[in-house]
């Protein structure tokens, strides 16, 4: 199994304003997940059946969400879920046969849910009341520990631990001036090997004046203890991180640029200076890191880093966003297009259309 987070994206008035986390489980364990909204089954990869992929997507309007699953041996998404108004789920597998997502259409409670493929059953896996948030959570990669961060409605944020019918609580700084902008990302997930758990609780759209408004840090999974917090100092507005796919190395951006920590080393290594990334997804080969680039005009672009030369090279010219490798070899990314009204955080907004980028070839499709 295998799942990669994306970063939340809001379009006020738009059909789909959100395009929400997105998973994969395959066959082989180094197929990886793809991408979203429906409009897009125009043009899709055609793996073969021995890197087969099935992808969760959510796509969401005004007053309506949808879980979707796209499997790649069939050419039409299924739909699993259907809620009405709130906030656009947070869905991901748990397993082959399980997946889980966010429920926030209830004004009085909100809820991380489960749903089985096989038997169609849902099920309550958290139910918080009082007008609390979850804004992320995460299951281990063998499904045994589930974690999730709370922000209660005084904005205060405490990260929830599940493990064997015990629930472990751990209080966390509040944040102050939480926003919704490109650099505001909200963060769990699971070191491969399920070791160490990631936390990024960051807006660091004002750490200029405050480098502490922002959380950041790596726990062990065995005991909770902290394994890992940035370097303080540039490294305080430590932000969009992911792991490797098959080994404990952690990739993150500050002030600097592109760092990386290895599991147990005593400090960080520099991988790019000056790159200033958004939404970082692995190769299933680590051989490469697709992420977002804003230009100086607010546009964004998929980019991808050659992790063997640290080379940086474009994909197509044309605004994307949100790039994610389904296949050793290929890209899957939004398409963007001008905004029609009000963007939030630049000038474009995804058009609703999923576009496949070979390395292979260069070309789109």
């Amino acid at each position: 199994m295998s799942e990669l987070n994306v970063l939340k994206r809001f379009q006020p008035g738009s059909m789909i304003i959100l395009l929400a986390l997105l998973a994969a489980c395959s066959a082989p364990p180094s197929a990886i997940s793809g991408s979203p909204t429906p409009s897009a089954a125009a043009a899709s990869p055609t793996p073969t059946a021995a890197a087969g992929y099935r992808v969760l997507f959510t796509a969401s309007t005004s007053n309506a969400s949808e879980i979707f699953l796209y499997d790649s041996a069939s050419s039409a998404p299924q739909q699993l879920v259907s809620l009405g108004t709130g906030p656009p789920p947070d869905a991901r597998f748990i397993s082959s046969q399980k997946i889980a997502y966010v429920d926030g259409t209830n004004s009085a409670s909100i809820r991380i849910m489960s749903f089985d493929l096989s038997t169609r059953a849902s099920t309550a896996e958290v139910s918080l009341t009082g007008n609390s948030s979850i804004p992320a959570f995460a299951y281990s990669h063998d499904g045994s520990i589930l974690a999730y961060l709370v922000h209660d409605p005084t904005g205060k944020p405490s990260l929830h631990i599940r493990r064997g019918g015990k629930e472990t609580a751990i209080n966390l700084n509040p944040i102050p001036g939480r926003g919704i902008g490109r650099d505001d990302e909200v963060r769990l997930e699971y070191a491969p090997d399920d070791k160490y758990l990631l936390m990024v609780d960051s807006f660091v759209g004002n750490q200029g004046q405050a480098p502490q408004t922002g959380q950041f840090l790596v726990l062990r999974a065995a005991d909770n203890t902290v394994a890992f917090l940035p370097p303080s100092g540039v490294s305080a507005n430590a932000t969009m991180a992911t792991w490797a796919r098959h080994t404990d190395r952690l990739y993150y951006r500050d002030a600097v640029g592109v760092r990386t920590w290895d599991a147990g080393a005593p400090s960080v290594a520099t991988l790019a200076n000056a790159l200033h990334w958004y939404d970082p997804a692995p190769s299933p080969d680590d051989r490469w890191l697709a992420f977002t680039e804003i230009d100086p005009q607010s546009v964004p672009h998929a980019r991808l880093l050659n992790l063997q030369t640290n080379q940086v090279l474009a994909t197509t010219a044309a605004p994307r966003s949100h790039p994610i490798f389904i296949a050793a070899d290929t890209v899957w990314y939004l398409e963007e297009q001008p905004c029609q009204s009000e963007c939030l955080g630049g000038p474009s907004q995804p058009s609703g259309k999923v576009l496949a980028y070979s390395l292979k070839s260069k070309n789109e499709t």
